[in-house]
Formats: structure tokens, C-alpha cells, sequence
């Protein structure tokens, strides 16, 4: 009898070894789970303020400050700049840790330059007529734009452009031209808030994406392609003066 209750309690006790191996198991997978969570929000916050404007070039990103401001640890901070780094937000200096972007007027030239001709592609070969709810989505959009510029929301501002863009390049329907353009952009993220600075530089902006829709409506291609042309210029021009007073003729190397 004492015999057939050890072999009965045996299961017993494995199963409940085996239940407290599953619950220690499930620990560090939660822990995997919250840190990009908390990356995310720290790479958000940190997007947002180099695209507002309240990060400058060169801005020295301190760790234990960003770990005291969300309460974590350096290893979601650092899954962060990782994040930031890819997009070329920010870069990471050996010795130095992480800084805002800085580009040269001379980089800012040559992105745009490319970005210019990449993106007249996009349009040149997008296929004419344009669907009726192509054109609806892009109306939508452009009146969220229009009505962040209003009531000065710039950071609406900044992303409904980015999708609008994003939008209007995907209608050409080339995958790898459209991921290099979305990179291109990436890459510049740090300087539109020059630009947005200025009223006029926004009102011109929603201007071009009215013209923009009409011209797709209209399937004016030469229309289209140099509203494209045109909607480019502000934003490295504001840049570059912005850069030159900060830090002289075409500025040195960080």
C-alpha cells in the first residue's frame, strides 16, 4: 500500500516541477516582449522631437537620461538608437555614444539631387488614369494635412506628408523604387522642421499636394512631374541656411 502511494505522488510531484519550469520560462519571454514595446516609444519620442525641431544636429543623446525620463533600462535605450541608427535619424559615435544626424549641406545636396530624380520616376512611369479611390485616398489625407498646418499641429503635419508621398509613389507600382525612396526620406527626417518653421513654406506645400491630386485627375503628367520637382526645394534650402549660420560657410565635419 505505501508502495502504490509513492508511485501515485511521483507524477504529481514531476508535474509540479514541471509547472514551475513553465512559469520561470514565461518570465524572461514577457521581459523579451516589453522591451521593444518601450524601444518603440523611446524611438518615437525621440523621431518626434529631431522632426519638430527640439533636437538639433550634433544634440549629444545622453543614455541615463533617457533611461530616467521612461523608466527602463540602457538596453531598451540602446534597441532605440539601434532603431534610429537604420533609419539615419541619428548616428552612434565610438567613444562619443549617440548624437542627432548631422548632415553637411554638401550630403543634404546630393540626397535631394537623388531623391528628385528617383521620385520623377515614380511619376513618370505611374499608369494613367489613376483609379477614382486612389484619388479619394489621396483627398483624405490632403485634408488632414490641410487641417494640421490650421491648427498648427506640426507633427500631423510632418507624418500626413510622409503618407501622402508614400501614397502617391506607391500608385507607380515598383516595389524596389518605392523602398528607396521611403529610405531617402528617412535619411532627412531631421531637417524638414526648417522649413516647417515657415508659414509659407506649409501653405506651399498644401498647395502642391492640391495641385498634386489635380493634375493626377486630370492625368496631366508634366503637371505632376513638376509639382514633384517643385515640392522638394524647401526643405534643403532652409536647412542649408540654418546650417551655415550655426556653423559657417559649408560648415566643418562633427
Amino acid at each position: 500500500m505505501t508502495a502504490r502511494r509513492t508511485l501515485r505522488q511521483k507524477p504529481v510531484t514531476r508535474g509540479a516541477t514541471v509547472s514551475t519550469k513553465q512559469q520561470s520560462s514565461k518570465l524572461p519571454s514577457k521581459r523579451r516582449m516589453r522591451q521593444p514595446a518601450i524601444a518603440d516609444v523611446i524611438a518615437t519620442s525621440l523621431e518626434a522631437d529631431i522632426v519638430l525641431g527640439r533636437r538639433h544636429p550634433r544634440e549629444r543623446l545622453i543614455e541615463q537620461d533617457l533611461c530616467e525620463q521612461f523608466n527602463t533600462h540602457r538596453a531598451d535605450v540602446r534597441l532605440a538608437f539601434f532603431e534610429l541608427e537604420k533609419k539615419g535619424i541619428i548616428q552612434r559615435i565610438p567613444n562619443r555614444g549617440a548624437i542627432v544626424r548631422d548632415l553637411s549641406p554638401k550630403e543634404v545636396t546630393e540626397i535631394y539631387a537623388v531623391r528628385e530624380e528617383l521620385e520623377i520616376m515614380a511619376v513618370r512611369i505611374l499608369p494613367f488614369p489613376v483609379a477614382r479611390s486612389d484619388i479619394d485616398k489621396l483627398d483624405e489625407i490632403q485634408r488632414k494635412h490641410s487641417s494640421a498646418i490650421d491648427s498648427g499641429d506640426l507633427l500631423n503635419v510632418f507624418y500626413s506628408n510622409l503618407y501622402f508621398h508614400r501614397t502617391l509613389f506607391e500608385l507607380c507600382g515598383n516595389t524596389c523604387l518605392i523602398e528607396t525612396i521611403e529610405q531617402l526620406a528617412q535619411k532627412v527626417y531631421g531637417i524638414r522642421s526648417y522649413a516647417n518653421a515657415f508659414p509659407d513654406a506649409l501653405d506651399r506645400a498644401r498647395r502642391d499636394h492640391v495641385g498634386m491630386i489635380a493634375a493626377l485627375r486630370k492625368s496631366n503628367r508634366d503637371e505632376l512631374i513638376a509639382l514633384t520637382r517643385r515640392h522638394l526645394e524647401p526643405s534643403p534650402e532652409a536647412y542649408i541656411r540654418a546650417y551655415q549660420r550655426r556653423f559657417g560657410g559649408a560648415g566643418a565635419e562633427p
